[in-house]
């Protein structure tokens, strides 16, 4: 866990220099004429547990043996380095990037079947947030960011990656003793321009208004050759391998 760490600190701060450089991924540039600084969102922490899961079928007794998961729990960070509080609507859609080097990361598909619609355009105000201010009444929907702090609470991600059996890279049927990177983007509702415009008046006062896209910084995963692992406590199969696979 102590290397883990490690390596997320020294990619973040990396991430950062990059950022501030102008060779990240955009998120330190400005909202467009506006002269506000977008959010950042980097990955300080993660914890990461290993279990045995075992594909549901309708024949137990045709079931392949269990297979080795990483089970990984991720701290995001949003900040505001900018001028002005960010008012940022919480609802997303989430993408994860996986590879074996840090510059070679595809799409990690977590789940099969058909891919559920992108968020449209809201053009009202979801019930329970006031037309006044975007956290009074509290509400789930939006929060703001301080000028110069962070999102409280931060953001904590879960996902789930095959180590053993069907992995996401082709040739690399088994995980363990490798070093696995991993990054996270996040796609935030955005809201209808008449709804927006109007919202930024109204909430000037409170801060700036920002929808869009996030991508943390690219952290290291240190799989162990002999990982410690019971079964999975949830034995259902959440890292987007089809049953009959790995038999």
């Amino acid at each position: 866990m102590v290397s883990l760490k490690f390596a997320i600190a020294a990619l973040s701060a990396l991430a950062c220099i990059g950022l501030c450089c102008g060779l990240g991924f955009g998120q330190a540039a400005s909202v467009r004429g506006s002269g506000i600084a977008n959010p950042t969102a980097v990955a300080t922490n993660a914890d990461v547990g290993y279990c045995f899961a075992r594909r549901r079928g309708l024949d137990p007794g045709l079931q392949p043996p269990a297979y080795l998961v990483a089970q990984l729990r991720v701290r995001i960070a949003y900040r505001n380095a900018g001028t002005r509080p960010i008012i940022l609507p919480l609802e997303n859609e989430r993408t994860v990037f996986v590879g074996l080097k840090p510059d070679g990361l595809s799409i990690y598909r977590e789940r099969l079947g058909l891919l559920a619609p992108s968020f449209k355009a809201l053009k009202e105000l979801p019930a329970g947030v006031g037309p006044d201010s975007p956290v009074s009444p509290k509400n789930d929907f939006f929060t703001v960011i301080p000028l110069g702090g962070e999102m409280e609470p931060p953001r904590l991600e879960e996902i789930t990656l095959p180590v053993t059996g069907k992995t996401p890279f082709k040739g690399n049927p088994d995980l363990r003793g490798r070093k696995l990177y991993v990054r996270f983007r996040f796609l935030h509702r955005d809201l209808a321009p008449a709804l927006k415009a109007k919202l930024s008046d109204r909430w000037a006062r409170i801060g700036v208004l920002w929808t869009g896209d996030l991508t943390t910084n690219t952290f290291a995963i240190d799989i162990p050759t002999a990982p410690q692992a019971s079964p999975c406590a949830d034995a259902a199969d959440h890292t987007g391998v089809k049953p009959d696979q790995g038999k």
